[in-house]
């Protein structure tokens, strides 16, 4: 397998993984989660398991007019809400959703044992000095008990409000109403989540990487660059001769002898003359000797024995 085949299938994976990487930037879900539901009453509540849920929440609830917040033990908010329509927080079952449940009032028993007592005396006998007198009574039905009795901590807000779960101290219960008695319109927590998504990116990273050497591959495969690499290279030799010889060096000596006659420079196109050996003779000097030709046979046939026969 050649370098540029390598390189075009290493192109083909790392395309793949850059679109599987944007993929999955697409669909990366939120590093929030909103819950939400809608309210028809005028009062919610929120139990200590709900809070306990993320402490890290941010709550909101939304409603037409001034919105009271109140935190109180768990018996107290249960025995304030026991004569309201209210609506109960349950859960989270997805990330977009809150469970609630509604529940109506109940109904108060009042117990009244009425004792009316009526006296009256008529006297045959008018005197002139009599005077009529009334002394009414009444006795007024007990009120309920102040907010500041009841509950430790309290917020207001108009319109929406908006406060961190982690204010209401644990074990407690928050529960929020509209003064005017107008039903609440929606209640949402703002819950953060951990998101698995550090792989995304690298992911995109090396994809891109690994198609960009694909991609030049490709081009290579495409378009000849011999012609390119040869220009190249005939720079490159160029710039090689006219760098000046490094003194002592085997070039700088072989440039001291052709100044000086000692290594003869043959022209292109000129006759090679004799070389000069080391003891300043030539080959013509020398007088070398052309080899003797080989004994011609005798004449004769030769038998299939190799034998002459004359």
């Amino acid at each position: 397998m050649t370098l540029r085949t390598t390189a075009l299938i290493a192109g083909a994976l790392g395309l793949l993984l850059f679109i599987g990487g944007l993929i999955a930037d697409a669909v990366r879900p939120s590093d929030v989660g909103e819950p939400r539901a809608t309210l028809d009453t005028s009062v919610v509540v929120l139990e200590p398991d709900i809070l306990a849920l993320s402490p890290e929440a941010q709550l909101t609830v939304e409603g037409s007019g001034e919105i009271a917040a109140y935190v109180g033990r768990t018996s107290d908010a249960e025995a304030w809400i026991a004569t309201r329509d209210v609506t109960f927080v349950t859960g989270v079952p997805v990330w977009e959703e809150l469970a609630v449940e509604a529940r109506d009032a109940q109904p108060v028993e009042s117990s009244a044992s009425p004792s009316p007592s009526a006296s009256a005396s008529a006297s045959a006998e008018p005197t002139a000095g009599a005077s009529p007198s009334a002394s009414p009574s009444a006795s007024p039905a007990p009120s309920e008990a102040p907010v500041a009795d009841i509950w430790r901590q309290h917020w207001t807000a108009t319109g929406t409000l908006e406060m961190p779960v982690a204010q209401v101290p644990v074990g407690n219960t928050l529960v929020i109403e509209s003064v005017d008695g107008t039903p609440l319109e929606a209640v949402q927590l703002t819950i953060p989540r951990a998101i698995d998504d550090a792989w995304v990116a690298p992911l995109k990273w090396w994809g891109a990487i690994l198609a960009v050497i694909g991609i030049i591959a490709l081009g290579s495969l495409i378009f000849d660059i011999r012609a390119a690499r040869g220009r190249g290279e005939s720079w490159a030799a160029a710039r090689r001769q006219a760098s000046p010889a490094r003194p002592g060096g085997r070039r700088h000596r072989r440039e001291e002898l052709a100044a000086t006659g000692g290594i003869p420079v043959v022209a292109e196109g000129d006759v090679a003359e004799p070389a000069v050996h080391a003891d300043g003779e030539d080959d013509a000097d020398r007088g070398s000797e052309a080899p003797e030709p080989e004994a011609a046979a005798p004449d004769g046939d030769d038998d299939e024995d190799g034998e002459v026969t004359r």
